[in-house]
């Protein structure tokens, strides 16, 4: 049973990938490790173009995929690596940790997530999105801060509500 849950979340996270590619580039393609990476290999998400994506929507679509990837895995490095560098810095892996460990806990095991709208605040485009997880029935709201950082989309902020 185990085994046919996770054999979906990863077709679904597969189906998901490939719907919203449309800002990619076939340079994305993550590399393969030599022998000597592969004791401590930490796969980690190649941007997945998103210096291609013209509008926020695009890119918070393509960056929702890895964290939630990151957040299923404990994999802080897929989790962050479309943050801003500020929010790296107050976001660090320790925190991380801890996030991770007290979503798990208290919400289980991520289980879907459908993109709802956006608005305009400042400088930054909110995304919305319902989530739902393994341990509640209510949805789980998350808010997605983005803003333009050197011409690349990337997170300023999450929240989960």
């Amino acid at each position: 049973m185990k085994k046919e849950k996770l054999s979906g979340l990863v077709f679904c996270l597969m189906a998901v990938v490939f719907l919203f590619a449309g800002c990619a580039t076939f340079e994305d393609k993550p590399k393969k490790a030599d022998k000597a990476d592969k004791a401590n290999e930490v796969y980690v998400a190649p941007t997945g173009g998103l210096e291609n994506c013209k509008s926020p929507e695009d890119a918070g679509k393509k960056m929702i995929d890895s964290i939630y990837m990151g957040i299923s895995t404990g994999n802080y490095a897929l989790y962050s690596r479309d943050f801003t560098d500020k929010n790296k810095k107050y976001f660090d892996k320790k925190i991380f940790k801890q996030a991770h460990e007290a979503v798990k806990e208290k919400l289980g095991e991520y289980q879907g997530i459908k993109f709802v709208g956006f608005w305009k605040k400042g400088d930054y485009d909110i995304l919305l999105w319902k989530s739902r997880f393994s341990q509640t029935k209510d949805d789980v709201l998350v808010q997605m801060y983005v803003t333009k950082d050197n011409g690349i989309y990337k997170i300023a902020a999450l929240k989960l509500i």
